[in-house]
Parts: structure tokens; C-alpha cells; sequence
């Protein structure tokens, strides 16, 4: 196996939150896509005793929450990483910031190459049960949003505030009508009704272009008929031209 040489840079956490205490936290940057938790573990726990460690796209403070393993709208991260190491004890950081220039071989903890490809491309297979468990608990936490949002809404609804103003709700006055299967069949024929009214008139071209010639024709017989009435009043001298 070759060897290959990354450089991370270290320094003390600034944030000043209960999860990453700065006395406790070591702040890494530039790390490698390849490295894990483990790794990063196994590098640092030779200066002390480590409680947790985050490895995160960008600096934040806090815990970052992950979001759905299949509804994660999340943006994959290409690049360097930035992670945090929480030492049980402040003695512990001050010897990690000691280090200058060491040498760490990093385990072989990862997965790279035609390894990390096979295990990739499984991933992308769902697991049907575990993807009906989190839908599921999905609409359940919706739902009970929705829930406490409408007993928010009945609660100040035509309740008029201090100032006299009375806050108007998204719930409709008007009785909703129930959808059922003899309802549902009722508005679907009642479309199909609205359909068959509508005719299609001069839709294709040779129609349009028919209808043209016809007017065509028809203003012509007018015009003679017209030539035909003139010439018959001539004739009866009825005609008085201006």
C-alpha cells in the first residue's frame, strides 16, 4: 500500500456551547473525505481520554442535527471536512496543541478504492421496511403539527386582541363535502358532461382552411346575387343613381 501525506491543521475551539466546551474541544480542519470518526479517534486519543467526536461539512455550534437518511435534503459535501474533538479532560487539549509537524500513520479504518465503490453502490438500495418505519413516523410528527395548529387557530379565532383587531384563520366556515366513492363518481361524470359540451370547431388546419373557401364561396353568391337585383331594377327603371 502507498503511503499518502495529509496535513490538518489544529487549534482551540472559539464557541463557548455546552456540547463543545472551548477549555475541552480541539478544532481540525482539511480533513480528508476518507477519514472517519474511528480514524480521527485513533489519531488523537494518545493525548487523553476522548467523549465525543464530530466531523461536519463546515464549523458550527452545537450539535448538528442530521436530517432523513432517505428525505435528506442536506448537499453532499465534496472537499476537506472540518471536525471537533471533545476531550474529558482540558489537559488533554493542551498536549494536543503541542503537536508540531509529528508524523501519524493513520490506520486503516476506511474504505477506498473498489471497496469503497461496492459499498456505495449497495447503499443505494432502500430497505423497504426501514423506508415505511421513517414515512411513517414522518406523517405522524406532521400530523400532529397540523393538529396543534388548528387548536392554535380555533383558540385565538374571533378572539379580538388588545388593540380590538380580530385574527382570521385559514379554517373555512363552509361545510367541507366528504369524499367518498359515490361523490367521487358524481364529479367524474359531471366532467365528462362538461367535455361532451365542448366541441372542437376549425381544430385542424384543412378545417380552417375549408371554412375559408366556404365564406369565400358564400360572399361570392351574395355579390352576384346583388349584380342580378341591380340589373333587375335598371331595367324596370327603379334605379336612381346619386
Amino acid at each position: 500500500d502507498s503511503a499518502i501525506e495529509r496535513t490538518l491543521f489544529i487549534k482551540q475551539h472559539d464557541g463557548s456551547d455546552s456540547v463543545k466546551p472551548n477549555d475541552r474541544t480541539l478544532f481540525i480542519v482539511n480533513i480528508p473525505q476518507f477519514l472517519t470518526k474511528k480514524c480521527l479517534k485513533s489519531l488523537f486519543n494518545s493525548y487523553g481520554p476522548i467523549e465525543n467526536v464530530y466531523i461536519q461539512s463546515k464549523p458550527s455550534s452545537g450539535v448538528v442535527v442530521l436530517g432523513s437518511k432517505y428525505f435528506s435534503q442536506q448537499e453532499k459535501t465534496v472537499g476537506p471536512k472540518v471536525g471537533y474533538i471533545v476531550f474529558k479532560r482540558g489537559v488533554s487539549l493542551k498536549k494536543a496543541l503541542k503537536v508540531k509537524g509529528d508524523v501519524i500513520v493513520i490506520p486503516k479504518a476506511f474504505t477506498a478504492g473498489k471497496s469503497k465503490w461496492i459499498k456505495e453502490y449497495n447503499s443505494h438500495f432502500v430497505d423497504a421496511k426501514e423506508l415505511q418505519e421513517e414515512v411513517e413516523s414522518f406523517m405522524g410528527e406532521f400530523d400532529e403539527k397540523i393538529e396543534e395548529e388548528k387548536v392554535k387557530d380555533k383558540e385565538i379565532e374571533g378572539v379580538a386582541d388588545e388593540e380590538g383587531w380580530v385574527t382570521v384563520t385559514k379554517q373555512s366556515k363552509k361545510p367541507k363535502i366528504k369524499r367518498n366513492e359515490v361523490t367521487s363518481q358524481k364529479l367524474l361524470e359531471k366532467q365528462k358532461r362538461a367535455q361532451t359540451k365542448q366541441t372542437l370547431v376549425n381544430f385542424y388546419k384543412c378545417q380552417i382552411r375549408n371554412a375559408k373557401m366556404d365564406e369565400i364561396l358564400e360572399l361570392r353568391k351574395k355579390f352576384d346575387a346583388d349584380k342580378k337585383r341591380l340589373a333587375l331594377m335598371k331595367a324596370c327603371r327603379k334605379f336612381n343613381p346619386m
